[in-house]
């Protein structure tokens, strides 16, 4: 055989694999719509949740009153935390294929979000204990994990900062998607900045801010992901024909 040429059989297979590939990596990015489904409904199917200066004993009645729905939501963040998952491995590899000379945003944009699974995770766990032992922990009790719980959150502020920046310097810099998404991710993670503040101080204000920042950044990331699909989908009919 020729140096410096192969098979047609594996050339082939090579070919299917890369085609296999790429189909699992549009999954991995259909999976941020199922996230940013399952997230909302987590955090709106309690309620307005308590502010981190009401009383013990309205931080408990709110658990109280909520406890099934908090237990729900518990589970629906959990799937979501598989989801985010499947969808930033995705989004990574997107991005790292964007990067002509480095990996370097791609990575960043990957450790930020990691770093804000964990955050907020350990906040929704905290969350899912309380629910589960209301009863035992009484007002005190409720009160100090509710708090803990926020401060974790305000953490996952900074992580969702770096993720929401680096993914956005990315789409000013690459045409992945169109530019406009990248400013207004650049906004979005100056939005996570200012709740992040949660960990020195517990105003009621800083903490309105950080549920905005969510709702907001859940909007950018499900037209982040749809705006993908569809780049995909026009490449396969521009393939095809």
């Amino acid at each position: 055989m020729p140096v410096g040429t192969f098979p047609a059989g594996f050339i082939i297979v090579k070919r299917e694999a890369s085609v296999n590939d790429s189909t699992w990596e549009r999954y991995g990015l259909a999976a941020g719509i199922a996230f940013v489904v399952l997230v909302v409904v987590a955090a709106l199917i309690g309620g307005a949740p308590p502010k981190p200066t009401d009383s013990a004993a309205k931080i408990l009645s709110y658990f109280r009153d909520n406890q099934d729905a908090l237990k729900v939501g518990s589970y629906l963040n959990g799937l979501a935390a598989v989801t985010f998952i499947w969808f930033l491995g995705s989004l990574w590899a997107r991005l790292r294929r964007a990067e002509v000379t480095s990996s370097r945003l791609s990575v960043i944009a990957l450790v930020g979000g990691i770093a804000s699974v964990a955050f907020a995770i350990v906040a929704s766990g905290i969350v899912a204990y309380v629910a589960l032992y209301v009863g035992e922990l009484g007002g005190s009790g409720a009160q100090a994990f509710y708090l803990l719980a926020t401060v974790f959150l305000a953490f996952s502020a900074f992580a969702l900062a770096v993720f929401t920046s680096a993914t956005s310097v990315m789409i000013l810099r690459y045409p992945i998607v169109e530019r406009f998404l990248g400013w207004v991710g650049e906004g979005i993670a100056s939005l996570w900045l200012v709740a992040g503040i949660g960990v020195a101080d517990n105003n009621a204000a800083i903490h309105t801010v950080g549920f905005i920042a969510f709702l907001v950044w859940a909007g950018w990331l499900l037209i982040l992901t749809v705006l993908l699909l569809t780049r995909d989908a026009a490449a396969v009919e521009t393939t095809a024909h």
